[in-house]
Order: structure tokens, then C-alpha cells, then sequence
């Protein structure tokens, strides 16, 4: 065997023009796309790489689109009780739709697939790593996938032969995976994977003077973040009841992308005067986040992030899914109030933000409990597995 000379540096290998790293997302809530984007950010720090991430319901037939986000979207917000029977039903089942449905329905991904021939996968939703695992099994690729896991629940669907790493947000939710049949060797708890602005946040004064000055607010009085997800659940009556119940605190209220929810956000703000700010689409977060005192928000991705910026949360009671396991935690990790309504909700904030003490010993508590490094952890994994398979292959070929 004639010796094989290769790059010493895992990122070399990686860009030398093989196929694309996937992430795959869907688009039936923001998170999975912000976590793909967190990983994909944690990977271009490795150099030049081919990265693509994918939306899979943008290659779905109308059926599939429909039964995986409209349908799904719909039901969260209009029959939850509904939506809590399938989602009891599907945790507890090895596929969440079957392979025939997702290979007929996906053929354009299983084509695009095909064609370019991924080096690595990385998955942020249940359905996403059942159909990167069938990807996998169908085209006989020899690539790794990793499957994140964001929420803190363990359908079993997640737990596939071909994946190679999964990543879980605590120990318990690792005890879950293994239990369901994952390698122990290959589940580990490293948390959400964050945004890098979260990676060097100012100190709290800063940012308060930051955020303050900014959006000509006072430093002195407090400051209310408030926000609903993606999908900007509940939001407008969480600001209203805000407005009515948290009289002396100072608004920032995060609409998101939708231009009708901020409009309505913006007229319900006139009765406050001048007292509330409404923002749409902001890379800011963790600045504003930082600032506040106190955060009433829909749970999800927040909730993580509100723990590495040492921000306690009172949430509403979420719709049945995963966050209701994060609602609970809220007060057994002692990181913020559980409320039943959006009314207690601002009630509680309103007695929250009259104790600076108990605020102290919350945000003591977020961080006790947030977890670091993610992104970076996976992206640094995702390179050597590459680069193992790229040298075993080259060593395979001069035998």
C-alpha cells in the first residue's frame, strides 16, 4: 500500500468540493429554522464549507405540506385538545407518518438527494430525521446525520439506525433516548444550540443603557420583554393584559415577521402612550434579552435562550406539545412562573418586578441551569466524522 498523504486540519478535508452539508428544517415553527441556523453558523467557522439549509415542506406535494404545517399550525392554535391526542399518540410510535408516505410525498428531496449527495446531515424535527434516515437508507450513502433535538420531550420517532449522534437537552431526556433503543455512546445532552450573539453578551448594565438609549426608554424603571414565538401565539392579548396590570413597567414587545400582528400590537401600544415599543423582525435578541428585567414570552427556543441570558420567564399555559414540559420546569428550576392565562401572567409579572430579590435568585437559577457551547460541540463532531469516513475511504480505495 503506497502512503496516502492528506491535510492535517479537519476543516481542509471537509472543503475539499465534496457534496453539500444538509440541515433540514420545516417551517411549522421558527425554532427548527433558528437551531439550523445556529449549527450552520458554528460550521462556517470551520472555513469555506458547502453548507445548504433545506426547508423540507418547500419540497413536499401539497399533501404533505398540508398535513405537516398547515394542518399542524391550525390545530395548535384552534383544537388544541385535539392536537394533544395525535401528539400523545404519535410520541409513543416508531414513525410519526410512514416511509411510503414520506418517500412519495418528498420526491423531489429524495431526488435533490440523488443527485448531489450529501456528505452530512443534520436534522432539527422528528420528521426531518425520519426522512434524512430513509435518504440515508435509500441511496446507500455513507454520511453521517445528526438528529437535534430541541425540545424537551423523546418521540420515539427520533431514534433511527442511521443516525450517528443525537443531541438532547438534558440528562434525563439522554435516559429517555437510550431507553427507546439509541446507542449511549451516542446521545449526548449539550443543550440548544444558540445563535453566536449569544456567545458574548454585555453585562446587564450595558445593555440596559444599550437598549434604553436606543429606544428613548428609562434606565430606572423596569422592563418588560414580551414576545410569542415564531407564530406570535397569544401575544396580542399578552400585551394588552400587560398594559392593564404591569402599569409601571417599560414594553418591548417582539412581533416578529408578521406585519399584521405588529399593526394590531401598535394599536393596542397607543393606549399605553409612551411607555411601549413594538418591533418586528429584530437580530437583536439577546441584547434585548440581556436588558430586561423580566420576560413574558411563549416558551419553545426562548426558553433556553432566556436561561444563557439570565432572563426569568413567566409564560401563559402553552398549547399541548413539548412546551408544557418547559412550563413546568419553570418553577422546579426556579427560573420563572408558571402562569394559567395571559391575565396572571401579567399579574405575576407586576408582583415579580415589585421584588428585585426573588429576580436575583431566578436569574442565580437560569444560571445554574443553561448549557453553553452547543453549536460549536456538534459543528466540531459533524467535521471529524466527515473527515474520518473521507481518510477511511481513501485507505480503502489504495488497499
Amino acid at each position: 500500500m503506497r502512503q496516502i498523504a492528506y491535510k492535517s486540519s479537519f476543516e481542509e478535508n471537509v472543503a475539499m468540493g465534496h457534496g453539500p452539508i444538509w440541515l433540514l428544517a420545516i417551517a411549522n415553527g421558527a425554532g427548527h429554522m433558528r437551531t439550523a441556523s445556529s449549527i450552520a453558523s458554528a460550521l462556517r467557522a470551520h472555513g469555506d464549507l458547502n453548507l445548504r439549509i433545506i426547508e423540507i415542506s418547500s419540497y413536499m406535494s401539497a399533501i404533505a405540506r398540508f398535513t405537516h404545517v398547515t394542518a399542524y399550525l391550525w390545530l395548535l392554535r384552534y383544537a388544541p385538545t385535539l392536537w394533544d391526542r395525535i401528539d400523545r399518540y404519535q410520541k409513543q410510535r416508531p414513525r410519526t407518518s410512514p416511509a411510503w408516505y414520506y418517500r412519495l410525498n418528498c420526491r423531489q428531496l429524495f431526488e435533490l438527494a440523488r443527485s448531489v449527495r450529501p456528505q452530512a446531515m443534520v436534522a432539527t424535527e422528528v420528521g426531518c430525521c425520519e426522512i434524512a434516515a430513509l435518504i440515508k437508507r435509500d441511496l446507500a450513502l455513507d454520511c453521517p446525520i445528526v438528529a437535534v433535538n430541541t425540545c424537551y420531550d423523546a418521540d420515539r420517532a427520533w431514534v433511527q439506525p442511521e443516525v450517528d449522534l443525537y443531541g438532547v437537552m438534558t440528562e434525563s431526556l439522554r435516559e429517555a433516548y437510550i431507553a427507546n433503543g439509541a446507542p449511549a455512546s451516542s446521545v449526548v445532552a449539550w443543550g440548544l444550540p444558540l445563535a453566536p450573539e449569544f456567545k458574548s453578551m454585555p453585562a446587564r448594565a450595558e445593555a440596559r443603557k444599550a437598549v434604553c438609549q436606543r429606544f428613548e426608554l428609562t434606565p430606572e424603571l423596569p422592563l418588560l420583554l414580551i414576545a410569542g414565538g415564531g407564530e406570535g401565539l397569544n401575544l396580542a392579548e399578552m400585551l394588552d393584559q400587560a398594559i392593564r396590570h404591569v402599569p409601571r413597567a417599560q414594553l418591548i414587545v417582539l412581533a416578529g415577521r408578521c406585519a399584521r400582528l405588529k399593526e394590531k400590537c401598535e394599536k393596542l401600544a397607543a393606549k399605553a402612550k409612551a411607555r411601549v415599543r413594538v418591533l418586528g423582525w429584530t437580530d437583536e435578541m439577546p441584547l434585548l434579552m440581556r436588558a430586561a428585567d423580566l420576560a413574558v414570552s411563549k416558551l419553545g427556543n426562548f426558553f433556553d435562550e432566556a436561561l444563557v441570558a439570565e432572563l426569568p420567564i413567566v409564560a401563559p399555559l402553552p398549547p399541548p406539545g413539548a412546551e408544557r414540559a418547559q412550563h413546568s420546569l419553570l418553577e422546579l428550576w426556579g427560573v420563572g412562573c408558571a402562569a394559567k392565562t395571559a391575565r396572571e401572567a401579567a399579574t405575576i409579572a407586576a408582583r415579580l418586578l415589585a421584588d428585585p430579590m426573588r429576580l436575583e435568585r431566578m436569574r442565580r437559577a437560569c444560571r445554574a441551569h443553561k448549557r453553553e457551547g452547543a453549536a460549536d460541540r456538534i459543528a466540531a463532531w459533524i467535521i471529524e466524522a466527515i473527515t474520518k469516513r473521507r481518510i477511511g475511504a481513501m485507505f480503502r480505495h489504495d488497499a
